[in-house]
């Protein structure tokens, strides 16, 4: 997998990029088809940080979370989180598609509580 850096309007410390490529990398636990992972880190304003994550899955998923904070560690702790759920729920909506063919749903009746066929051809 490969995990692109970026900062942008200001300079990170080598430190910052590299915990944003330790979290970066903790992601694949989450969905393992990732192709690549695009971290962008930028100042807004005057105060506060911007991080921005973009994932792409290996048939086209792009998926990107963004959040803002006060400091840079706090905004890219909020976008891991945000791009984590929607791993999860990518790989959850991709494995229930899997349905075995044939396969029908089971009905469960309370006894006494049939379709009312046993009921009629006994009664001869």
């Amino acid at each position: 997998m490969e995990v692109t850096i970026t900062a942008r309007h200001a300079k990170f410390t080598d430190a910052m990029k590299e915990i944003a490529l330790e979290k970066a990398h903790h992601l694949e636990r989450y969905f393992h088809h990732l192709k690549k992972i695009e971290v962008i880190l930028d100042i807004e304003g005057d105060k506060d940080y911007r991080v921005e994550m973009i994932a792409s899955g290996v048939r086209g998923h792009v998926l990107v979370a963004h959040n803002s904070a006060q400091t840079a560690l706090a905004a890219l702790d909020q976008v891991v989180e945000k791009m984590e759920r929607q791993l999860v729920k990518l790989k959850e909506k991709l494995t229930s598609r899997h349905v075995v063919s044939g396969e029908k749903a089971l009905r469960f009746e309370k006894p006494g509580e049939g379709s009312g066929l046993d009921e009629r051809s006994n009664s001869d």
